[in-house]
């Protein structure tokens, strides 16, 4: 069944500029509200989404919050279910993979990009978050509420690769790219031990060991590793038997 739009209610013709505006904000607003709440909050794949009490948090009626969840839904974020209404979606293997895909050729080329301008040297903030990682590895471990940032520190660095290659543009497609992947792997991933979380720090230093020492073709190399290597981890374990 086809979804309805997320909002049809009626509207009149923009008046003004300001009205338009204050429309997009509020959306906007509706909008990081959700994507908090998919990424923080980790609601079940098949939750439906609590339009109505969305709206009462926010203070705003139930059109902007329509809105936001209908361009979560063009996102594949979000699910329709004719019955239960907008749900999160479920991700499959083959939209795992995909978005693995897309991510190893956004950051591959960035770095085949950085390897072409000779006059640029890696920014002394890698070798600081490999270094940060290292300590929310372990700190990780121990307290597995500490996962949150070394989740964060991990989409930092990433970013960080893309922004080596000097394209605005390029940079905006990881960002949306990036939330894509961590809505869906949310809640999804393989259990945090020591062994999963260093093994990611060496190869995230390894990247940097290679980049310091001007060697720019072995870190695109080994950054290609790293992600077809976590996109299997990935699979796997979701494609894992469950009792």
């Amino acid at each position: 069944m086809t979804p309805p739009k997320a909002d049809s209610t009626p509207r009149e013709p923009a008046t003004s500029s300001i009205a338009a505006t204050a429309d997009e904000s509020l959306e906007n607003r509706a909008r990081k509200a959700l994507v908090d709440w998919l990424t923080k909050e980790h609601p079940a794949p098949g939750q439906p989404v609590p339009v109505r009490e969305f709206a009462r948090r926010l203070g705003m009626s139930r059109t902007p919050v329509r809105s936001a969840v209908g361009r979560l839904y063009e996102r594949g974020l979000l699910a329709y279910d004719p019955v239960a209404g907008f749900t999160v979606a479920i991700p499959s293997l083959s939209s795992i993979y995909e978005l693995f895909e897309l991510r190893l050729m956004l950051e591959s080329h960035a770095l085949r990009l950085f390897g072409e301008r000779t006059d640029r040297q890696p920014p002394a903030r890698l070798r600081e978050l490999v270094d940060e990682a290292d300590v929310l590895a372990r700190e990780s471990v121990e307290d597995h509420t500490r996962y949150i940032d070394f989740r964060e520190n991990d989409g930092r660095f990433h970013r960080a690769m893309v922004e080596l290659g000097g394209l605005p543009r390029l940079l905006e497609l990881h960002d949306d790219l990036h939330l894509s992947i961590h809505v869906t792997r949310t809640g999804m991933e393989a259990p945090i031990t020591a062994s999963r979380l260093n093994t990611a720090v060496s190869e995230h230093r390894a990247v940097v060991d290679a980049l310091e020492r001007g060697d720019r073709s072995a870190a695109r190399d080994l950054l290609e590793a790293h992600i077809l290597r976590v996109r299997d981890q990935t699979i796997a374990f979701l494609a894992r038997p469950t009792i």
